[in-house]
């Protein structure tokens, strides 16, 4: 989520995973997640308060720090010897350039403290914040969501506008990719001409571009403008539940100009959003009476490489052996 979410002494919860996690930020300015249960009698600890040092229980007014530590049980007529060993499930919770970050364990296969993931390359420099953060929900579990994420085809019946592009704008591309981190790039090209291109006619000097996508739901396009100046579009899926996905749309830009044409331009990547919302819920009719699906040929082969890295991520985490990409570098050609 965006940081600026999280105000001084108030607590949000959100579902992640099918979990309801409260987080909240101290007064020292740190964001933290925690499971939203207090540990006494199982009430949300999101109905409490918080004064930026303790969560206090509505319930019984048992209080937690920021960790999730029992600090008070106010009931108790002599203090309890052992009361730090009660605590709520804490997660671990990071801000980067503006932006809160979950790491969510697998109960069946914990990761050991060396192998946590960290949070991903943002791409922009140190000290610098997101000029904007938009949120949106999906109708579909987070495999239906990347998929449809990293699918080409889709673009050209789905994103349509009359001043845009039409089915007819359609034309044959071909993407070079290689294998990176828990992930595939589609190597540093020149951005096509025609409706696709047309954005790209803002900017002087050579522009070129580069998509990387990595487990578990993380799309990141860089734009080098010239030789000094870049933008960067990074779009975030996080499992809300089985049927619901969260979508962030992070953007960020070393040209000063773009913040007197980004609103005009954040209104059209909404609509743009808005169109793969609606036709998800559309798929999610679908999707109801558990139909037999099929990935046919290049168009569909990036998804084939997402089940592939997640699946050799979970054998890994399962077996205890170091994660080893399975995706080979390849050309891949389609019509969008």
């Amino acid at each position: 989520m965006h940081g600026s979410q999280l105000k001084a002494g108030k607590l949000l919860q959100k579902e992640i995973l099918g979990e309801k996690v409260v987080f909240g930020r101290s007064r020292a300015g740190k964001p933290f997640a925690l499971r939203d249960n207090c540990p006494h009698r199982g009430i949300p600890l999101s109905e409490g308060s918080f004064n930026g040092e303790l969560i206090e229980c509505c319930y019984h007014g048992w209080q937690f720090d920021c960790s999730g530590v029992c600090q008070k049980i106010p009931a108790l007529a002599e203090p309890m010897a052992n009361l730090a060993r009660i605590k709520a499930q804490s997660y671990r919770c990071e801000e980067v350039h503006g932006t809160v970050w979950i790491f969510m364990p697998d109960a069946q296969n914990p990761l050991a403290e060396g192998a946590l993931p960290q949070v991903p390359d943002l791409y922009i420099p140190k000290g610098e914040t997101f000029l904007q953060v938009e949120t949106i929900s999906l109708a579909g579990d987070i495999d239906h969501a990347t998929i449809g994420l990293i699918d080409p085809a889709h673009v050209t019946f789905v994103h349509q506008s009359w001043f845009w592009r039409t089915s007819k704008s359609a034309k044959a591309k071909e993407k070079h990719f290689e294998p990176v981190g828990k992930g595939f790039r589609m190597k540093r090209h020149q951005p096509n001409k025609g409706a696709s291109g047309k954005g790209y006619s803002l900017f002087r000097g050579g522009v070129s571009t580069e998509i990387t996508f990595e487990l578990p739901g993380h799309r990141f396009e860089h734009i080098q403008v010239g030789e000094t100046d870049f933008l960067v579009s990074i779009t975030v899926l996080t499992p809300v539940n089985e049927t619901t996905t969260e979508l962030n749309h992070i953007f960020f830009s070393t040209l000063g100009w773009m913040k007197f044409i980004f609103w005009p331009l954040a209104r059209l990547g909404r609509a743009f959003i808005c169109q793969d919302v609606r036709v998800f819920r559309k798929l999610q009719k679908g999707l109801e009476c558990q139909p037999k699906l099929m990935l046919i040929g290049d168009p569909d082969a990036q998804a084939r490489w997402y089940m592939d890295l997640k699946k050799q991520w979970q054998l890994a985490q399962q077996t205890g052996n170091e994660f080893v990409n399975p995706i080979a570098p390849a050309t891949l050609r389609w019509v969008t």
